[in-house]
């Protein structure tokens, strides 16, 4: 980064998009090139993709030294909160903690402010374009010896605005607050992935249904092949096959399932009450008519009646004009056609 920009924040319960901030543009050997005060959104103009380093306004953050026995770098996080904790008057939560690494003596610098009001203050620099590489406390961005250790940076910049900043910060990445479209970027990833998952599976799905359908076509055009060798070309193997029954029927005299001796067994079964008092049946087209004689006992459910004929694939129909008449056909064969006694 050729130029640093450097902010003097102030409080932060005061900072505005309005707020006008000091700051001190720092070449690139850390001498000052410019300085003078602006509002965030000019202040993220004066850089390269608004880069920013942010002091603290005095006494903003609290800043101690804690002695803890060596530990890996992984611990040293949790570590330092338990010795935090019992110097604070309220939850860690509400705070965001700091820390320095760990000094050969066991001695790390640490450093806390109220979450709340860092997480706004930075918010408004954010969404300004301003991008804070680092947010220190005003109690280590002074030179040693700093005469006026109480007193905020002013302007014009002088030697207070150029003391080498320590290298870690309260700029952490779980901190950072992220832009509106940010926000939404990693659900729509996941809403993404989780539409191309299930269309991926539909797709599978499918795929599995085409070879199971393609399997059972393959398996009846062979079983169609086997029975009847005669066929040079299967393209509808449940009607050809059905053809070639009916043809072979009727070629050695078999009965169709509406001709007179299998409709008449099955109209027995259904019409028990006519027994014995058939005075006269006849047939034809495909319909039986059956004429009973006086003293049988009619059904007294006929929607039951009808309902049994309907599971021997019949169906039933009293004469209007004739008493004690009854037609019989299937209910599959063509309506409107006499019978011929």
């Amino acid at each position: 980064m050729k130029h640093r920009l450097r902010l003097a924040l102030p409080p932060l319960d005061q900072l505005t998009p309005d707020s006008r901030i000091p700051y001190a543009l720092l070449d690139r050997n850390g001498q000052p090139r410019a300085s003078g005060e602006q509002v965030p959104a000019r202040l993220a103009a004066l850089v390269r993709g608004g880069h920013a380093q942010a002091i603290l306004h005095p006494g903003e953050a609290v800043v101690t030294r804690v002695d803890l026995p060596p530990l890996p770098s992984r611990r040293l996080d949790a570590a330092v909160h338990g010795r935090v904790e019992p110097m604070i008057l309220g939850e860690t939560e509400d705070l965001c903690i700091a820390h320095g690494p760990q000094a050969a003596d066991g001695g790390i610098q640490v450093a806390w402010v109220g979450r709340a009001a860092l997480l706004r203050g930075w918010r408004v620099l954010h969404e300004a374009g301003l991008k804070l590489d680092a947010i220190v406390p005003f109690e280590l961005a002074l030179p040693e010896n700093d005469p006026r250790p109480g007193m905020p940076l002013a302007l014009p910049a002088d030697a207070r605005w150029l003391a080498p900043l320590p290298a870690w910060s309260l700029a952490r990445p779980e901190w950072r607050p992220a832009r509106p479209a940010q926000r939404w970027r990693l659900p729509l990833k996941w809403a993404t992935a989780a539409v191309l998952l299930w269309v991926a599976g539909l797709n599978m799905y499918a795929a599995q249904l085409r070879n199971e359908a393609q399997a059972l076509r393959a398996g009846a055009e062979q079983a169609v092949r086997t029975a009847f060798p005669a066929i040079s070309a299967v393209l509808d193997p449940l009607r050809q096959a059905r053809g070639q029954r009916d043809m072979l029927r009727a070629a050695h005299g078999m009965a169709g399932h509406d001709d007179f001796m299998p409709l008449s067994l099955d109209a027995a079964r259904v019409l028990n009450f006519a027994a014995g008092h058939v005075s006269v049946l006849s047939y034809g087209e495909g319909r039986l008519t059956l004429v009973l004689a006086e003293g049988y006992v009619p059904p007294a459910d006929e929607t039951g009646l009808r309902q049994a004929a309907a599971a021997e694939s019949l169906t039933l129909q009293k004469d209007a004009g004739q008493a004690h008449t009854w037609h019989v056909r299937r209910i599959d064969a063509p309506a409107g056609r006499e019978a011929r006694p």
